[in-house]
């Protein structure tokens, strides 16, 4: 049951890590309350990357994408978590990055015409772009930074 207590984690040991966590919980957040204020619209801008066999399961990956942004928060935020739960969030955040960056890359290699990139849901119409890229690309490496000093100072706390 070692993996069902929750422990708090060490605090990050320079304030750079701090500000870096918290500015991707902030994003994390701001995309997550954004797409879901238009949700019932936002399978049809997943739709709209023209991908293979997506179109089908839309509104799953949808939900899969909204739910892993709300589970990566609690990494983020260093919250009392269990051992876990912590790598679920840990992963989460992860797994969400670097779909944003395919789905960049993808909109960005590709002749598809998209009118919205997404990343903030159906109301705010962001275009497609190297930007995408770049931004993913920026928030990995905090990401990356965030982790590599979770890591280096106990990802687990050892009782």
């Amino acid at each position: 049951m070692h993996f069902a207590t929750a422990h708090s984690p060490k605090k990050p040991t320079l304030l750079s890590v701090t500000a870096a966590s918290l500015y991707l919980a902030l994003f994390f957040t701001v995309s997550s309350v954004l797409q879901l204020f238009a949700f019932e619209a936002y399978p049809d801008v997943i739709e709209s990357y023209d991908i293979p066999l997506v179109s089908d399961a839309s509104l799953f990956i949808a939900a899969v994408i909204v739910s892993l942004e709300v589970l990566a928060i609690p990494f983020l935020l260093w919250i009392k978590l269990s051992p876990l739960m912590r790598i679920i969030s840990f992963v989460s955040g992860w797994a969400v990055l670097l779909y944003w960056l395919g789905i960049g890359l993808w909109q960005s290699i590709t002749d598809v015409t998209i009118g919205n990139a997404g990343l903030f849901g159906a109301k705010i119409l962001l275009p497609q772009g190297w930007w995408l890229v770049s931004y993913s690309a920026v928030l990995l490496i905090l990401m990356a930074y965030v982790s590599w000093d979770s890591h280096m100072h106990g990802f687990r706390k050892k009782d």
